[in-house]
């Protein structure tokens, strides 16, 4: 992981999640459906568990855009923190430790469904990102000094931090995705 980014290789991380997304989208429902075994995530609830954080990430970053006084700066280069780093690093895929999900963003029980809505949806937030940081590019923002308090974590992160943060989820569990689809080959 680099140690600093810029606007533009923040964007680059999201245009490649939706490229990955679109990947997800070609796969026929029964592939979307495939459970290598009754305790895993098929494709389908791997998307839906993303689109879910997915939403509390843009609410987190809404939140803290609206509490902030938009600093700005004038060397658009950001990093996060080496504790933020250290745990992004331990998100990066491959893993070889599971995390469990907390219950509220595991997906939704059902049967075999067609996700293809739950992937216009990845596809959707990903993009709603990309228009915020290009946002936040055209005024300056600071996007180390924009700072909130993660709903899950309990702790205060900078925008560059949960930009990163979210980018290292979305990737552990594509590499998640692109392992259930060899199982189901």
């Amino acid at each position: 992981m680099s140690k600093h980014y810029t606007y533009s290789q923040l964007i680059t991380l999201f245009e490649n999640s939706i490229k990955k997304t679109e990947e997800l989208g070609k796969f026929a429902p029964e592939m979307l459906s495939y459970k290598p075994s009754e305790k895993s995530w098929c494709i389908g609830e791997i998307v839906q568990h993303l689109v879910r954080f997915n939403d509390l990430y843009l609410r987190f970053i809404d939140k803290a855009i609206s509490k902030s006084t938009n600093p700005t700066t004038e060397n658009p280069t950001f990093y996060p923190r080496i504790m933020i780093r250290a745990f992004i690093g331990f998100l990066n895929p491959p893993y070889k430790l599971k995390i469990k999900t907390i219950n509220r963003m595991e997906p939704l029980p059902e049967t075999v469904k067609d996700y293809k809505a739950d992937v216009e949806e990845l596809i959707r937030q990903n993009r709603e990102i990309i228009s915020k940081m290009q946002k936040a590019e055209a005024t300056g923002v600071n996007l180390n000094k924009v700072k909130g308090k993660n709903s899950v974590f309990k702790i205060n992160m900078s925008l560059t931090e949960f930009i990163l943060l979210w980018d290292a989820h979305q990737r552990r569990h594509f590499w998640q995705a692109e392992q259930t689809c060899k199982m189901g080959a």
